[in-house]
């Protein structure tokens, strides 16, 4: 399977001077691959990124290594019986801000056909089939970044690095057999910024929790 996504940030800081304008974007295009015997799985993805500044992303003769990303997963999935699973791997991206290669463990337990609870690192779920077609979930996950980032006159650059964790109740709604709306409500917390102000000083900085919003088309196709 393949696919490709887009997913933007608007960053306002008040009183500082950053080398980027604020408009951060991540384009990935994804391709997996799935192998299922019996009671267990074996998935491997990988996803080639680019996450840069509206300044960088607008002129491609701007993209460099430092844009560029490559997200990676291997993750076994073992059912242990009717109504417990354990999944474990290693993935290597961008959730804990740097990139960093970490390991991924969870048990699921499905108490009920309609729901499933999973527990472990780095993501830990709650989630509810309402109906065939509708399915709601509450998440704690990390929710971090990395961006290229430019000034506008191009001529000075720098890395934006973002972490944080997120705590979001989501509502996904399968309106038809290749396409899904999910909207989203959710509180970031623990959120810290390491960044270049415009005169070149490199700082790190932490934030109070804030209170976010989302939506998200999919195609199946």
């Amino acid at each position: 399977m393949f696919g490709g996504g887009h997913r933007s940030t608007i960053l306002n800081v008040d009183r500082l001077e950053l080398q980027t304008n604020g408009f951060l974007h991540t384009f990935f295009f994804p391709v997996h691959r799935l192998n299922q015997s019996d009671n267990k799985s074996f998935r491997f993805s990988i996803a080639p990124a680019l996450s840069a500044s509206s300044n960088v992303t607008k002129d491609p003769g701007e993209y460099t290594a430092d844009a560029l990303q490559l997200l990676v997963a291997l993750v076994w999935r073992r059912q242990i019986s009717d109504r417990l699973g354990l999944r474990y791997g290693i993935c290597g991206d961008h959730r804990l801000g740097e990139y960093q290669v970490y390991p991924v463990v969870s048990a699921n337990w499905q108490p009920h056909p309609d729901w499933m609870i999973e527990l472990g690192f780095p993501t830990s779920r709650l989630s509810y089939q309402v109906t065939e077609n509708i399915a709601s979930m509450l998440r704690l996950a990390p929710n971090g970044n990395e961006w290229y980032v430019k000034d506008r006159s191009l001529e000075k650059h720098s890395q934006f690095v973002y972490e944080a964790y997120v705590l979001e109740w989501a509502l996904s709604w399968r309106t038809h057999q290749h396409f899904m709306l999910t909207a989203s409500v959710g509180r970031e917390f623990h959120s810290r910024y390491e960044m270049t102000l415009l005169n070149e000083s490199r700082v790190r900085l932490s934030s109070d929790p804030t209170n976010r919003v989302g939506v998200v088309l999919v195609w199946f196709f």
